[in-house]
Parts: C-alpha cells; structure tokens; sequence
C-alpha cells in the first residue's frame, strides 16, 4: 500500500493563500502527531517520505524517531506554487488581483498565479513520485499536503480539475493507493489515522 496523508493541524494560514509559505503546528497538531505516530508504528511501513515543507516534517517525525529511520525528504510532494499570492491574505489578492482572481475559480486546472503552479502542474509532478513509490518496498507513507493530494485523486479517477475541492482531505487524514501494473489504484480517501490499520493487514 501507498499512503498519502496530509500533515496536521497548523496555525497561521487562516484566511492567507498557503502554498509554499512555511506555517508551523498549532499545539493540536503537535498533539495529532504524537497520537498519529502511536498508531502508525503498527502499520509495518518499510519507507517514509516527507514533503520539504516544515509543517510535512514536524508531522512525521515523531514517527521517524519511533521507527529509528530517516525520512525521506521528497520536493515533489511539497504543496503547490502560488508564487505572488503565497502568503498573502485573499482580500488582498482579491484587491490586487481581481480579473486573476476570477479566472482562477474558473479554471482551477490550468491557471497560474504569477511564478506560481496550476493544479495540473501539480498532478504532474507528483504523479510520477507516486507510481514510483508503487513500484518499491512497501508499505510507504509520504507526508503531503491537501492540493498535492486533491490534484493526485482529480487525475487518478478522471475527476475534472477544474473542481479540485470536491476532494477535502483533513489534517491527519489519509488517503490510501495500492499498487496496479506499475501505477496505482485508489482504494479509500479521508481516512482517519485510527483506521488505517484496517487498509494495511
């Protein structure tokens, strides 16, 4: 099996468009870690892989240390670009950017903020990762993020990515693949960690 799981709770982005942004955990998060770790131990996971985002490492590395291994620190599945609005609250982008900010919420799948990614942009770079992870050892869990992941299920079951929060992957929760003829095959979404063991005998 392949796990994606998103990260855990954080403090600061409310109401600021977070892409690459670093953004630390709030004391819940830090909690949701601890309490992923003691479940995830038990999952027999021969690999870890983290996006390089501190809120992606913070969350495994409780983990890490249970299991005495390294993870993996793997760019793609960083979350995606939003290159000038990254960071930056929406009213301001709404007011810097109004024709741009309309686009957007026309077409999620192709349209980039300035040095900035799409959401197919992200499908693209993140795919390839996740059939690689499928063709090695397993189990693996790789820490992500929620438009990693919302752009991965928009393009493994075909859903238009023009619609991308049709898919709200929570903190903590996982989203889990098995490996199909050198891909992947999507087995459950938004699962909680309290479950995953369940998917992984």
């Amino acid at each position: 099996m392949i796990v994606l799981m998103r990260h855990v709770h954080t403090d600061g982005g409310s109401g600021r468009c977070i892409g690459r942004t670093e953004v630390p955990l709030s004391a819940q998060g830090v909690q949701q870690a601890v309490e992923a770790s003691a479940v995830l131990r038990e999952c027999g996971f021969l690999r870890l892989c983290t996006s390089p985002a501190t809120r992606a490492i913070r969350t495994i590395e409780p983990l890490a240390a249970e299991l005495g291994v390294q993870a993996e620190i793997v760019p793609e599945l960083n979350e995606i670009n939003m290159g000038a609005w990254d960071g930056q609250t929406f009213d301001a982008i709404r007011t810097q950017y109004p024709a741009e900010y309309v686009r957007r919420g026309e077409n999620f799948s192709d349209f980039k903020p300035p040095r900035g990614e799409s959401f197919n942009d992200v499908a693209d770079r993140a795919m390839p990762i996740l059939n690689r992870l499928a063709s090695g050892p397993q189990h693996v869990l790789a820490v992500t993020h929620a438009g990693v992941i919302r752009s991965v299920l928009c393009r493994i079951t075909g859903h238009t990515m023009d619609d991308p929060f049709h898919y709200s992957p929570g903190y903590a929760q996982c989203t889990v693949f098995t490996a199909v003829n050198g891909g992947v095959e999507l087995i459950q979404t938004t699962v909680d960690v309290s479950s995953l063991p369940s998917f992984l005998v």
